[in-house]
């Protein structure tokens, strides 16, 4: 169940939902952060310009986000429309709700390591830190800092509550390592060609910090772990071209691929 999560929404909210049904003059929208609860957006309020086909603008399973136009609690309606919403309102929106649904992942997980039910963790723990950041997201992410972690203990949170909530968001949304692999093919005919190989391989791999693998002549796999993708990129192809030159400028031939 989302943080934000209330019976009704209220009107002149946006809300995001998924589509569950089409008719030819209205679409029925499964309200996602509001358990069990429906709304309706006629085919006036589907575009800004007259809908000869509904279904080319809604499509059953389709998420979007919508902006609520009235609420009627007795009877269960909630009528929205989708021509009111802007570009950029939905996009914020679909944010503001991936953020939560990953924030209730990391309260469940934070609930498990101090042995509390999700409920007990959300009042006590998940209150307290939505109180100090205003989401529970933005709590977590903060707390892998050092800044942010101080904020945590400096404002009350107990540190074996503030160590488990830096723990799960390090597991959670940390940088994973990813492998940057490239190939690369040396020759030297000179009669020390493989001893001039082995050097300039031995070099490589120590000025760039980098692995690298025989496969078969000539040919060799090269490749290191890295948590910034983008700049490991960078760094391998530099590393090969290094290599490349290297053996062209002691007599050799050379070429790579990243892989």
């Amino acid at each position: 169940m989302p943080e934000k999560i209330k019976e009704w929404p209220e009107k002149g909210e946006l809300v995001i939902g998924t589509v569950v049904k089409v008719n030819p003059f209205s679409a029925i929208i499964y309200l996602d952060e509001y358990e069990k609860k429906e709304g309706m957006i006629h085919i006036s309020e589907v575009a800004g310009k007259w809908v000869r086909d509904i279904r080319k603008f809604v499509k059953v399973g389709q998420k979007i986000v919508t902006l609520v136009l009235y609420v009627n609690k007795q009877r269960g309606d909630i009528s929205l429309s989708l021509k009111r919403v802007k570009r950029f309102d939905a996009e914020e929106k679909k944010r503001e709700y991936k953020r939560e649904q990953k924030a209730e992942k990391m309260l469940s997980e934070l609930a498990k390591k101090l042995n509390m039910d999700v409920e007990e963790a959300r009042k006590t723990v998940g209150s307290q830190i939505k109180d100090i950041y205003g989401e529970m997201f933005k709590a977590f992410q903060k707390s892998m800092t050092k800044q942010g972690y101080d904020l945590l203990v400096k404002k009350g949170i107990p540190e074996k509550w503030a160590k488990a909530i830096k723990e799960v968001a390090n597991e959670q949304m940390g940088l994973k390592e990813k492998t940057m692999k490239g190939m690369i093919e040396l020759k030297c005919l000179k009669p020390d060609g493989v001893k001039i190989i082995k050097k300039v391989l031995n070099d490589s791999k120590e000025k760039y910090k980098i692995d690298i693998k025989y496969i078969s002549a000539p040919r060799y796999s090269v490749y290191f772990e890295t948590k910034d993708p983008k700049a490991g990129e960078k760094k391998l192809k530099e590393a090969l071209e290094h290599i490349v030159k290297s053996i062209e400028n002691l007599g050799g031939q050379g070429k790579f691929k990243v892989v």
